[in-house]
């Protein structure tokens, strides 16, 4: 028996990783922009205090509307739930599930109340809510959202994407093909490995991503009929 639910759970896992696999593909595709402005007070310690500047964001309806569909077609869920913290604020919790086999993953994100503006303490929660949901999402899938002047080229990826990206190729055990297939610097060109994966474009990211998680879910699949 618990052999047998041992399987059950690790088929449950690579169903999981090949639905979200897919998804991640159809998302290197798609691009999220920041579409909604908001007016921000310039901080205290700047001589300028008073004045305002704007700044845009993808709103979680944006992020929604490109994928809710995917999950919709992958038989995935997205659910949230909160909980307040001590000392103020809320912790959101993502839960991506399968719901075929049941396998989930959990993605956590803490927050002060946002009380900018004015707002109420009901009006704090929502906007702090919103927010924790929009950056959960993102993080599950890896979403790199853009402003709507971006012209696609966005620079390369940052330390933490590569870091990213370097766990997943010591797991996909790739080679020089994926550097090349990412149109990045070859190990050779940047002096080392991490060095060639951060000259990745920062609008390839999600495709890169997607690539690996592939790689991943075929050589667990593998491993698995073997077995």
């Amino acid at each position: 028996m618990a052999m047998y639910e041992w399987l059950k759970a690790k088929e449950a896992e690579l169903a999981y990783n090949a639905a979200k696999g897919r998804i991640l593909k159809k998302l290197a595709r798609i691009k999220i922009i920041r579409n909604r402005s908001v007016l921000y007070e310039i901080e205290k310690e700047n001589p300028r205090r008073g004045t305002y500047e704007a700044f845009k964001y993808a709103p979680l309806e944006e992020i929604d509307k490109h994928l809710r569909p995917l999950l919709a077609k992958e038989d995935m869920d997205l659910s949230y739930s909160d909980e307040p913290r001590e000392g103020g604020g809320i912790l959101i919790r993502g839960r991506l599930k399968h719901l075929p086999g049941g396998h989930y993953e959990d993605s956590f994100m803490p927050a002060p109340l946002d009380t900018t503006g004015g707002k109420s303490n009901v009006q704090a929660v929502g906007s702090t809510n919103s927010f924790l949901r929009r950056y959960v999402a993102c993080n599950i899938f890896n979403i790199v959202v853009v402003g709507d002047d971006d012209d696609g080229t966005g620079g390369t990826i940052d330390e933490t994407q590569t870091k990213t990206i370097l766990d997943l190729i010591k797991s996909a055990k790739v080679g020089p093909k994926f550097l090349k297939y990412m149109k990045a610097q070859s190990v050779e060109e940047a002096g080392s490995l991490e060095a060639a994966v951060a000259t990745i474009a920062a609008r390839d990211y999600r495709k890169a991503i997607s690539t690996l998680e592939e790689h991943i879910g075929k050589a667990e699949a593998g491993h698995a009929n073997v077995s």
